[in-house]
């Protein structure tokens, strides 16, 4: 049981680095300001949520 709890969590995570991705929060070229970081890590947090239309914002 412990062990498809870690699966489900790594696939959750990995779905939400996709997203993050997609959205552009990796690139390179973008400014690293606190709202951008913030949302960045809140939509790796959501993971397959973001699938469903959840577009998390981070206001600092």
């Amino acid at each position: 049981m412990r062990n498809l709890f870690f699966i489900l969590v790594i696939v959750w995570f990995v779905l939400g680095v996709s997203v993050a991705n997609d959205r552009g929060y990796f690139d390179s070229n973008a400014d690293r300001t606190c709202t951008f970081v913030g949302s960045g890590l809140l939509t790796v947090v959501a993971g397959p949520i973001n699938y469903l239309g959840v577009h998390p914002k981070a206001a600092c």
